[in-house]
């Protein structure tokens, strides 16, 4: 067994400063949804999650995320009040959950190796984006959103994003704010 899957079962937090990290990611959240509207980096932010925090919390971060780009675009973005959007809105918290899920099937496996955290980003990715083609298809969507060139920019975007978590993840370790996964399973076993 890793450490990170023990850490996955034990009910303490998989980081110290979980907290401070959740808030820091959501609130960067609010800033990406400002700027980018409906390409919110959730698949960056489902992997991310998965690599770095134990289950629970990993929930917390995704959905925070998740509220707080709705917050940003119906209160600052003026997002229409219908029926059509609030279905989208929930058919893409649900696409994010279904990503950190994703995610957290490999990251026992692999850890937080670099083979580890481009399959967890490559797999919270792909789920993300086939549940929201699936939830198009079941509601007869016709727009372009899945185009290879939509589809790009999404996931450019979202690579961007996961870089940049990562680094400030590094960045957040290193000044002593979190732990990494592994230093706290060692430390609570």
């Amino acid at each position: 067994m890793t450490d990170r899957a023990a850490t996955a079962t034990n009910p303490t937090s998989a980081t110290a400063g979980s907290g401070l990290w959740i808030a820091l990611i959501a609130g960067l959240t609010v800033i990406g949804s400002y700027g980018f509207a409906c390409v919110a980096p959730f698949a960056a932010v489902a992997a991310l999650a998965a690599l770095t925090l134990n289950r629970t919390e990993g929930l917390i971060l995704v959905i925070a995320a998740w509220l707080i780009n709705q917050a940003v675009g119906f209160l600052l973005l003026s997002y229409p009040h219908t029926a059509d959007t609030y279905t989208w809105g929930a058919a893409i918290g649900a696409a994010s959950l279904f990503g950190y899920l994703a995610a957290t099937t490999i990251v026992p496996r692999l850890g937080s190796t670099l083979p580890g955290i481009v399959a967890a980003f490559a797999a919270a990715f792909a789920v993300y984006q086939f549940a929201l083609y699936a939830f198009g298809v079941a509601t007869s969507y016709a727009g372009d959103s899945f185009s290879l060139a939509v589809v790009g920019e999404v996931l450019a975007i979202n690579a961007v994003a996961y870089i940049a978590f990562l680094v400030i993840h590094r960045i957040a370790v290193a000044l002593a704010l979190v732990k990494p996964a592994q230093n706290a399973a060692t430390a609570s076993a």
